[in-house]
C-alpha cells in the first residue's frame, strides 16, 4: 500500500505574510470565504488542512499552501484510524466515474466558484476552457487530467518536483559558508563576465554621476542604489534559474517593482538619519556634563590627543559604530526580500537582521575574505577590482539564497 499524508496547518506564516493577505490568497486559492481563511488563520493551530494525499498529491498541496504565506507541517497518516475532516476540499469532476478513478466524495455545501482573475486558472488543453485549477490540475468542465491529456498528445508536461522558490525564515549556517557565498557568486559570475563586468561599471558611473549633482545627488543615489542593486539580484536569480543576464537587467528593479524598492531607500535614508540625530544628541550631552566646552579655546595641539580620548568622544563614536553596523544588516537583504518575495518593507529590514545576526560568523568570513580580494585587485593599477566588485555584487544573492532558502 502506498504511503499516506497529512497536512496540518503549523499556527504560523510565512517570513513577510499578514493574516489579512494570506487570508485573501487562500480563499481564492481554495474557492473558501475570505471570513472562514482568516478564522483558520488566527485560530486554526493544529487543524488538518487536508488529508489522505499520496506522495505526488501532498507535494502539490505543500507548494501551494506554503506559496499563498501558510506555514503547514507534514506527517504520515494511518488510513485505519478515525479521520478528522480535513479543511480543504478538492473539487469533484462530473466524470471521475466514467474514468474509473475513485475520489473521495465532498463534504458540506457546494462552493462557489471563483474568480478566474486570481491567477490560480489555467486554459484546459482538451476542452479549451480557462477551469484546469493550478492545485489539482483538473478541468472543471470536462474533468480531464490537463497533465496526463498533455502526455497523450505527447506534449512535454511540466518539469516533475519543479517548484518556485519559497522564503523561509532565516537560519543559521556554519562558518565556511562565507567562503562559499563568493564561490559560489565567483560560478554565477563566469556564465556571463562580460554582463557582469559591463553592469558594474555603469552602477558605479550612475553613482558617481548622480553624487555630482548638488543638494539631491546625495538622496537620488540613496534611493536608486537599491533599485539598481535588487537588478543586479534579478539577475543573478535568472542566472541560477538557467536564464540568460544582460546588462539591461541592472534596471529590472526599478521596471517591475519601483515603490517598494525607493522605498527601501527612503527607509534606509530615514534610519541614517535617525542615528545621526542620536550621536549627536549623546555627543552634546557628553561635552555639556564635562568641562571641555568651557577649556576647549584654551587646549593646544598637545592636549588634543587627550581630548579624543575622553569618553565624551569615545562613547559617541561607540555608539555611531554600533548603530551603523546594525543598519548594514538591516539593510543587507532587504533589496532581495522585497524584489524576490514582495516582503514588506518594514518587514524586510527586519528579516534581513535578523539574518545577518544569526550568522556572525559567516559573515566575519565573507568580511575579512572580501577586504584581501579588494586589496589585491586594487594591486595590478586596480584592474582587479573589474572581476572583485561584480563578484561581490553578486554575494547579496548568494548569501540570500543559503539563508531564506531551503
Amino acid at each position: 500500500m502506498d504511503a499516506h499524508y497529512r497536512i496540518l496547518y503549523s499556527g504560523n506564516l510565512m517570513p513577510g505574510q499578514t493574516p489579512d493577505d494570506v487570508a485573501q490568497r487562500m480563499a481564492a486559492k481554495f474557492r473558501m470565504r475570505e471570513e472562514s481563511a482568516r478564522e483558520l488563520i488566527l485560530k486554526g493551530s493544529g487543524r488538518v488542512l487536508k488529508q489522505r494525499l499520496n506522495a505526488v498529491e501532498v507535494e502539490r498541496y505543500r507548494a501551494a499552501l506554503m506559496a499563498i504565506g501558510l506555514a503547514i507541517t507534514i506527517e504520515p497518516e494511518d488510513l485505519t484510524e478515525p479521520q478528522d475532516d480535513s479543511v480543504l476540499r478538492p473539487y469533484v469532476p462530473p466524470s471521475a466515474a466514467q474514468q474509473g478513478e475513485t475520489h473521495a466524495k465532498p463534504e458540506g455545501p457546494s462552493l462557489e466558484k471563483p474568480s478566474r482573475t486570481d491567477g490560480s486558472w489555467s486554459q484546459c488543453p482538451k476542452c479549451g476552457a480557462e477551469q484546469v485549477s493550478d492545485l489539482t490540475g483538473v478541468c472543471q468542465t470536462c474533468g480531464v487530467v490537463a497533465e496526463r491529456y498533455r502526455v497523450s498528445l505527447d506534449e512535454a508536461p511540466p518539469t516533475p518536483g519543479a517548484r518556485e522558490d519559497v522564503l523561509y525564515a532565516p537560519r543559521s549556517v556554519s562558518a565556511g559558508r562565507g567562503w562559499s557565498w563568493i564561490g559560489d557568486a565567483w560560478d554565477l559570475f563566469k556564465q556571463a563576465p562580460g554582463g557582469w563586468i559591463g553592469a558594474s561599471v555603469l552602477f558605479y558611473l550612475i553613482v558617481i554621476a548622480l553624487s555630482l549633482v548638488p543638494l539631491i545627488g546625495g538622496l537620488a543615489t540613496t534611493i536608486i542604489g537599491p533599485m539598481m542593486i535588487a537588478g543586479l539580484i534579478i539577475g543573478a536569480h535568472a542566472l541560477h534559474n538557467g536564464e540568460e543576464f544582460s546588462v539591461g537587467l541592472l534596471f529590472a528593479g526599478l521596471s517591475r517593482k519601483p515603490r517598494p524598492l525607493a522605498l527601501v531607500g527612503v527607509v534606509y535614508l530615514l534610519l541614517t538619519i535617525v542615528t545621526m540625530i542620536i550621536v549627536m544628541a549623546i555627543f552634546t550631552l557628553m561635552i555639556a556634563g564635562s568641562e571641555m566646552m568651557a577649556s576647549a579655546t584654551l587646549m593646544g595641539p598637545s592636549n588634543m590627543d587627550a581630548m579624543f580620548a575622553s569618553p565624551a568622544f569615545l562613547l559617541p563614536m561607540l555608539v555611531a559604530m554600533l548603530m551603523g553596523i546594525a543598519l548594514t544588516m538591516a539593510m543587507f537583504f532587504a533589496p532581495a526580500l522585497v524584489a524576490l518575495n514582495d516582503v514588506p518593507v518594514l518587514q524586510a529590514f527586519k528579516l534581513s537582521f535578523m539574518g545577518c545576526l544569526k550568522n556572525i560568523l559567516p559573515f566575519l568570513l565573507y568580511g575579512l575574505t572580501a577586504m584581501v580580494m579588494f586589496m589585491l585587485g586594487a594591486l595590478p593599477f586596480m584592474l582587479g577590482l573589474l572581476l572583485v566588485v561584480p563578484v561581490l555584487m553578486i554575494t547579496f544573492y548568494t548569501a540570500y539564497r543559503d539563508i531564506f532558502y531551503r
